[in-house]
């Protein structure tokens, strides 16, 4: 029987042992350098140690021990933890690897057991969706993601609660957000241009803002479709959150992390009542007409998980699952929506495990002509 070891027992973590406990046999090993996150991964039943990853031996162990890994640590230790698994000889997946692509960490992955990185819920799920949505076109002109995890009640000052970590939340504002725009590679402020959101799927006042999400789709999409002009992620949060952080930016209150720290942290409680909008849509042509196609869903928090939590985790045990079945099969560095177009079924399996799991996606193609 297959072995998983999953590094990083935190919100993510914790979703990810939850589908694999509930939905596969596989034999489960957790690790994490918090004693109280080892013992709740423990009560669900499975093998669970304390250990500092930063540890070589500690990260040649957790590879000898397992068929694969999968890391859920923060992304200051995700390059090590993936480059480690990785040289020591087993499959890795990984959820913030490569969020931003980098072409220097990608050739040293060029061989050797599969890396699949940046595969949780966006990018991740969003990658896999856009390298559908944009198949289903002659032509691609524009590929574009817009998602966001939101407190399902937002209250003042700030409209939002923290549903990952604070450094990874204050990125989204002040780290520049590389996007595709008449087909060159640029990077834009984030908070340069905020957009309003209209959307059926929840009731609402919402607005959206350029973040850095694209990863490995900047050079997956432009490889694959020569015509494509745009391509981008934004991330849609209530409108009245938008509004007070590019006051705040607007201010120099933003400048820098130490500085966004300084006044989020006082303010930005943390959340557990949310949920997830996901759209992806491809525009294009098909017969020489205007068409669109679009990927939509929405989720709730339920089952002691966030909605972030639940889309991200259960993303990345299914794409495990897939791995260790052989559905998904490659050596190095692959990104999802790569082993997607090797093998498109994969797309129906992952779907079909979130559906499992109460999380739904409609689809729709529409041909406007002209």
């Amino acid at each position: 029987m297959a072995s998983v070891g999953i590094v990083g027992l935190g919100p993510m973590g914790q979703a990810i042992v939850h589908y694999l406990v509930n939905n596969t046999k596989y034999v489960i090993n957790g690790y994490d350098v918090s004693e109280d996150a080892v013992e709740r991964a423990r009560r669900v039943g499975i093998n669970a140690v304390r250990v500092d990853v930063r540890d070589s031996d500690a990260l040649r162990l957790i590879a000898r021990d397992n068929d694969l890994v999968i890391s859920a640590v923060p992304q200051s230790i995700a390059d090590q933890v993936v480059l480690g698994v990785h040289d020591y000889g087993k499959p890795i997946i990984d959820l913030i690897f490569m969020w931003k692509y980098d072409e220097a960490l990608a050739s040293r992955l060029v061989g050797g057991p599969i890396v699949v990185p940046a595969c949780g819920w966006a990018p991740g799920l969003t990658n896999v969706l856009a390298m559908a949505a944009a198949s289903e076109l002659e032509e691609v002109e524009e590929v574009g993601i817009h998602v966001g995890g939101n407190p399902t009640n937002p209250k003042p000052p700030l409209y939002y609660e923290l549903l990952f970590s604070l450094e990874s939340t204050i990125d989204e504002y002040v780290r520049p957000a590389t996007i595709i725009r008449d087909g060159r590679v640029v990077n834009v402020d984030p908070l340069s241009e905020i957009f309003s959101f209209p959307t059926w799927l929840v009731n609402g006042d919402f607005a959206e803002f350029y973040t850095d999400g694209l990863s490995t789709l900047l050079v997956t999409l432009p490889k694959h479709f020569k015509t494509l002009r745009n391509a981008y992620e934004r991330t849609i949060r209530w409108k009245r959150h938008l509004e007070v952080m590019k006051t705040l930016k607007d201010l120099g209150l933003l400048n820098s992390m130490e500085d966004a720290k300084h006044v989020l942290s006082r303010v930005l409680g943390r959340g557990s009542n949310d949920f997830s909008i996901t759209v992806v849509e491809a525009r294009g042509r098909v017969d020489g007409e205007v068409a669109v196609v679009r990927f939509e869903g929405v989720d709730y928090a339920q089952g002691g998980f966030t909605s972030m939590a639940r889309l991200t985790g259960f993303t990345a045990a299914i794409i495990a699952d897939l791995v260790l079945r052989g559905r998904i099969e490659g050596k190095g560095l692959l990104p999802i929506e790569e082993a997607y177009l090797a093998n498109k079924d994969i797309l129906k399996e992952i779907l079909r495990g979130l559906r499992s799991q109460g999380i739904r996606f409609w689809f729709t193609k529409t041909v406007i002509g002209g």
